[in-house]
């Protein structure tokens, strides 16, 4: 029956790998729902024989990685968490890696021409995602035997920090984009950052530099930072270490493990769902209107990169009569967007939460 719920509890699916499938290959599933005349379409993404995420926290302060770790898999992202590279035995296994050296005097160095260095550079040109922070690792360090990752992350260390990090504001356009947080971190000593391949995704508000990095470099992607997200201080809205890592994950183009799928399934059930899916000329977007939060932007809609391209009202957007809202599949400029895989996040119930569907022209 249409727009109803079923869970499957009793007789749960398995799916089996042949032991010939090579590690880290990306398995697509597709299964179609049924009911008479009417049939939707799910698709969901599964790398065999690998994690989504492994979190390298040799700060030893330990501001961050813990912090990051729980929060994603608390989100049903698979991973490890480690304060040694040298213990993983192979880093192809990870999807992405979120690496922690932490702010002056407990900071940790990644020197130049060490083993770590070395295997983090071939991970990235084997076509990774990082997410790398620390405080001087953009500019101080690269002065006193530090490893420069600025080319690879698409930036350059423009400045050592002078200890008046306060805020980190999130940019528009980005997968920042209304992002505001403060900032309480060991210490507020942060390199300047300038982008040169990569494009700006934190500011410091008042103070004028910037302090994160985005870097989409067709076959590998990076997040930079200068401060600790550990650091962060939670505000409203989409300003969480929660919605923040969400995005990352979204920008990485990594997607929820199994046992996540089965979540999407039950956002269903709390009030979202999404159809056709595929669709070539319009998605409706359908949510309960007792469920949408009171914000002005009730519903975000990214690319794979994590751009925003679409967002819609509350006024205007949802049907009086009804609680769907219907995309076009065309940009905030009236321009019909390339075919591909879009992130459409709603706030529901003071929660976001996010369904992947695909655009197909």
């Amino acid at each position: 029956m249409i727009d109803s719920t079923k869970e499957n509890i009793t007789d749960q699916y398995s799916v089996l790998v042949n032991t010939n499938a090579p590690s880290g290959h990306n398995a697509v599933f597709r299964v179609i729902a049924t009911e008479g005349t009417f049939a939707d379409t799910f698709e969901f993404n599964l790398i065999i024989g690998s994690f989504n995420f492994l979190v390298w926290d040799p700060d030893p302060d330990g501001g961050s990685g813990q912090i990051i770790y729980n929060i994603l898999t608390s989100r049903n992202y698979s991973g490890n968490y480690t304060a040694v590279l040298a213990n993983e035995p192979t880093l192809a296994l990870y999807q992405s890696i979120f690496i922690c050296c932490g702010m002056y005097p407990n900071n940790y160095r990644i020197t130049d021409g060490g083993a770590e260095a070395t295997a983090l550079v071939d991970y990235l040109n084997n076509g990774g995602r990082v997410y790398l922070e620390g405080g001087d690792v953009w500019y101080y360090d690269p002065l006193t035997g530090g490893y420069n990752f600025g080319s690879l992350f698409g930036l350059v260390g423009a400045e050592d920090g002078s200890g008046d990090l306060t805020n980190a504001i999130g940019f528009s356009g980005t997968f920042t984009q209304d992002m505001v947080f403060g900032y309480g971190g060991e210490n507020s000593f942060v390199d300047h950052l300038n982008p040169t391949t990569g494009y700006a995704v934190f500011n410091s508000g008042l103070m004028g530099y910037n302090c994160g990095i985005a870097n989409n470099a067709i076959t590998y992607r990076t997040v930079a930072t200068s401060f600790e997200l550990g650091g962060l201080i939670d505000g409203i809205g989409v300003s969480t270490k929660m919605v923040l890592l969400d995005s990352i994950m979204h920008f990485f183009g990594i997607s929820y493990t199994g046992v996540e799928e089965t979540g999407e399934m039950q956002i269903i059930n709390r009030g979202l769902s999404i159809y056709p899916n595929p669709f070539t000329g319009h998605l409706i977007i359908s949510i309960p209107k007792s469920n949408l939060a009171k914000t002005s932007d009730v519903v975000r809609i990214y690319d794979a990169t994590g751009k925003l391209v679409r967002s819609f009202s509350s006024s205007g957007a949802v049907h009086k009569a009804s609680s769907n809202i219907i995309w076009d599949g065309k940009n905030e400029s009236g321009v019909k967007l390339p075919a591909g895989v879009y992130f459409i996040d709603v706030n529901i119930e003071n929660q976001r939460l996010t369904k992947r569907a695909v655009l197909v022209n």
